[in-house]
């Protein structure tokens, strides 16, 4: 990828961290059971739609957060003189 400017490699790589959080945390939820979910999954005929559903949308999510917090965090360097 090193035809990428930095900034995008940048974006990318807090994007993809941001994703696997959020297809751990489904991990999670469904192996701690929370609501009933891995009840409610395993007794539906479309399990393997839910699952990637679930976790494309919390990883779009988590990932979204992740970029966000990534470049909000970022140093910020005032040039002198400039106001």
């Amino acid at each position: 990828m090193s035809f990428l400017p930095d900034h995008v490699k940048f974006l990318f790589r807090h994007a993809l961290i941001g994703f696997a959080i959020g297809v751990g945390a489904v991990g999670l939820l469904i192996a701690g059971d929370v609501g009933r979910l891995r009840s409610l999954i395993a007794a539906s005929s479309q399990r393997w739609l839910i699952l990637s559903l679930l976790g494309f949308l919390f990883g779009l999510t988590f990932g979204s957060v992740q970029m966000g917090f990534a470049i909000m965090l970022m140093p910020y360097n005032e040039e002198e003189g400039e106001e």
